[in-house]
């Protein structure tokens, strides 16, 4: 009897031990799977709520506007306004979202970055909303561009040309249309809304404004020489009288010279000049025959024309970057010693001159990289090239080149490359080095490194 005791009381145990076991089971999946079942019957605590009043602009009155629907990314909720404007929507997720508010027969309106936050409810500023009618939706696109809120701009002048097809203001919206893309750098699309123009609107002021941006869309942003050439040369024809008839000129010439026809350019330039009397075009367009001149290696003819830009247009932009491209023909017809002059001539006499359309990048720097240049490279007088470096390095540290690489660290390099060819290798590693200190994110820094490894066991000290 004992026995059978004992094994009862085994198989007991056993049993008990298998529920305790199934117990724990169950309370480590329920754990386990609790908030997973939360996250998706229950609401998440992560939400926040949102109130505030909606009014219309009636005759410049301000008024509560009801039955408004609002809606809110982050929620399926909805909310109407009620008689007072007043609207409050509750279980939006925390964070940043967007708030529409439409009515028929009212403009829609849109609010970006509502941020929502954490068990608070945040209180929206009056939101104002105009019937839909073409003077409301034209001032709100026009306000929308003038903010450069383009986007909104876009949607707003499409609004009216869709529920106002005949509206006075249509070919406006149109062409506001392709102007908002081309301020956001979408120019195959500002094309395609620039002759939508010239096609549904062929009587529109903006006619000729819309001919000379589709040429400028594809020669200054796209590169597309010859399709611009037909563009400009379509203004031309088209309207002759066009304020942007000589820009359409110049233009041809530009894009004449991007496709390496340089005789055709001149003819372009040329008749800028010649043909446009009062246009403030004519200091580039001499500026782009003296260009042409030295493109085809009429260097005497290009320094003439260079002159010209310098004696006939002071007060214009061009005088010092003509000044240093006659020094660089010299350079490029290898007249070294007469490009080191008239280098310095840039430096001495338009010592704080700009690159025209350059954001303030000086001209002075390069003509004292190119005066080092010739000395070191062309005419081989390699102590006299390190100090005109120095300068660059000493009163020019922050200037760049047109790729916007800088020329200060580019300098340095020289002057360590100057120190090898007169064999003074310790200080030849001394100036790399400076540009790894210096100049750690420089294109130059491994070129240093490498010149460092290849010289060192020329100098004992390094």
């Amino acid at each position: 009897m004992t026995i059978l005791i004992k094994n009862k009381i085994k198989n007991e145990s056993k049993t008990n031990y298998r529920k305790l076991n199934q117990s724990v089971v169950i309370l480590l999946l329920l754990l386990f799977f609790l908030p997973l079942l939360s996250g998706c019957l229950l609401p998440s605590s992560l939400t926040g709520s949102i109130e505030g009043y909606i009014y219309e602009d009636i005759d410049t009155e301000i008024i509560p506007l009801e039955k408004a629907m609002v809606t809110i990314s982050g929620s399926s909720n909805t909310a109407q306004s009620d008689k007072d404007g007043y609207y409050r929507l509750d279980e939006i997720s925390v964070g940043f979202n967007t708030l529409t508010v439409t009515k028929e027969r009212y403009i829609s309106q849109n609010m970006s970055n509502v941020e929502v936050s954490e068990n608070e409810i945040i209180l929206i500023t009056d939101i104002i909303i105009h019937l839909n009618d073409e003077e409301s939706l034209f001032e709100k696109g026009k306000n929308y561009y003038i903010s450069e809120d383009y986007n909104q701009a876009i949607n707003t002048f499409q609004q009216l040309i869709s529920d106002f097809p005949e509206s006075k203001y249509a070919d406006y919206a149109q062409f506001y249309i392709g102007c908002s893309y081309y301020n956001l750098s979408s120019f195959e699309t500002s094309i395609t809304e620039f002759r939508k123009i010239l096609n549904n609107y062929p009587d529109s002021e903006y006619t000729d404004d819309a001919q000379f941006y589709i040429g400028y869309c594809n020669e200054k942003k796209l590169g597309y020489y010859s399709k611009a050439l037909l563009e400009y040369h379509e203004l031309i024809n088209n309207y002759p009288d066009s304020m942007w008839a000589d820009d359409a000129r110049l233009g041809m010439g530009n894009c004449y010279y991007g496709n390496g026809e340089y005789d055709s350019a001149m003819t372009e330039y040329q008749k800028v000049i010649s043909e446009y009397y009062n246009s403030t075009l004519h200091p580039l367009a001499q500026y782009g025959i003296a260009h042409c001149y030295r493109k085809l290696s009429d260097y005497q003819q290009a320094i003439i024309e260079y002159n010209k830009v310098i004696s006939d247009y002071p007060e214009s932009d061009y005088p010092a970057p003509a000044q240093y491209y006659i020094a660089y023909t010299y350079y490029e017809a290898e007249n070294y010693s007469q490009a080191i002059s008239k280098f310095q001539k840039v430096i001495d006499d338009y010592p704080d001159s700009i690159w025209p359309n350059s954001q303030e990048r000086l001209i002075a720097p390069c003509a004292q990289y190119y005066i080092a240049w010739c000395l070191g490279e062309k005419l081989g007088e390699w102590e006299d090239a390190i100090p005109a470096y120095q300068k660059i390095i000493d009163s020019y540290p922050d200037s760049t080149w047109s790729s916007g690489l800088e020329i200060a660290p580019d300098a340095q390099y020289q002057i360590g490359w100057s120190y090898e060819n007169l064999v003074q290798w310790c200080e030849a590693i001394e100036s790399y080095q400076k540009i790894i200190d210096n100049y750690p994110y420089s294109s130059w820094f491994d070129l240093a490194e490498e010149r460092i490894e290849t010289i060192s066991e020329n100098c004992p000290e390094s």
